[in-house]
């Protein structure tokens, strides 16, 4: 039993932090950084009163837990862990209470406020409640167990969940700008659906959390930095589309503008849905101009990060450590009212630099199976 948690300490848990460190950052910059004690307690009281809030409450940590399955399932069919299935050679109770262990370490953030909430439950007297919540947490920990037993015992899965974008468009000639973007609704849709989920609530909650105190633009644009750190991933999942599908594309003669612009339209058309949002719910003190300049901001992030993976990775832990960094100092940035105009101009100048100098030295792995 020992031998398994150590194993799945070292591999599975450890690379999903490692992975997700922008997200967990996120998260918790959302959630400390921005609400005090005062407003967390408040909304958990809410929570506990009103059975509509805490349903939405249950939700948000159910896409975070199949945002984990999700995870350790792609990993597991990944050829660098494929050793990973010599785990079926232990009995099948070591193995459902490592894997119980492995989901309870991937939703520490969701329970860890789960015991916040129940600690204000006891004092509230709230004993159903509090009893949903042990529930529900117990239920997404076996749930998640069963799943990954499930690949254990059956690896290399043939049958992709997707949707059927082929269809639908067999029709039409598909641009270069929407190969990625076509590539996420057929083999990735709940990666794609979870991150639009993500950065949406995000932005909904900066929208209506700046009437309720004495904001400003700041709040915003923090939020628009969390939009961008839940995107990374599909920067991510773009260099491997690049890498695996698309080699024979840097042979083409094809102009630097060209293949710059094309990747900034994609990354645009995958902000509609947040720019449909932020336009439906801006603040009434705030101008529209102000939509404009934060979509900028974001996609300057995106793109920024889009290209830094072109350069030359050696030690990925060194590299996820400095873009860590480079967030921090992205939110001091916004803190001391520095204009994201002038940062998202900065951003797109650094990125265009790195394009041409790195594009055609690029070596991207692909990590997938």
């Amino acid at each position: 039993m020992k031998v398994l948690i150590k194993i799945i300490n070292k591999t599975i848990i450890a690379e999903y932090y490692r992975q997700n460190i922008f997200f967990i950052f996120a998260i918790l910059m959302f959630a400390f950084g921005f609400l005090r004690a005062i407003e967390h307690e408040t909304i958990i009281k809410l929570a506990l009163k009103s059975p509509s809030l805490l349903s939405i409450v249950f939700i948000v940590w159910g896409l975070h837990a199949i945002k984990t399955i999700l995870f350790s399932l792609r990993l597991l069919e990944s050829k660098p862990y494929e050793f990973l299935y010599q785990m079926q050679l232990f009995s099948f109770p070591k193995r459902f209470l490592a894997f119980c262990w492995l989901h309870f370490s991937l939703i520490q953030l969701t329970f860890l406020y789960s015991l916040a909430m129940i600690k204000i439950g006891l004092d509230e007297k709230r004993y159903l409640e509090i009893s949903l919540i042990i529930f529900f947490d117990v239920f997404i920990i076996i749930f998640g167990a069963i799943f990954t037993e499930y690949r254990i015992k059956k690896p290399n899965p043939t049958k992709v969940l997707s949707i059927p974008i082929n269809s639908i468009f067999s029709k039409f000639r598909t641009p270069n700008y929407l190969f990625f973007i076509r590539y996420l609704f057929q083999k990735q849709p709940i990666l794609f659906l979870l991150t639009k989920l993500f950065s949406c609530f995000i932005l909904l909650g900066v929208c209506l959390l700046y009437p309720t105190d004495q904001y400003d633009e700041r709040l915003l644009a923090i939020g628009g930095l969390f939009v961008a750190t839940g995107h990374i991933v599909f920067c991510y999942e773009n260099h491997q589309f690049e890498t695996k599908f698309l080699t024979f594309h840097r042979n083409l003669p094809i102009p630097n503008f060209k293949r710059i612009s094309t990747t900034f339209l994609t990354y645009f058309l995958l902000l509609i849905p947040e720019i449909i949002l932020l336009t439906r719910n801006l603040p009434e003190k705030v101008s529209f101009i102000f939509i404009f300049q934060l979509t900028f901001y974001i996609l300057s992030l995106i793109f920024l990060t889009h290209n830094s993976l072109y350069l030359t990775i050696k030690n990925k832990d060194v590299f996820t450590q400095k873009l860590f960094f480079i967030g921090i100092a992205f939110f001091l940035f916004i803190m001391f009212k520095i204009p994201i105009i002038l940062i998202g101009i900065i951003n797109f100048v650094i990125a265009f630099f790195v394009f041409q100098k790195q594009f055609y030295k690029s070596e991207y792995q692909i990590t997938e199976s």
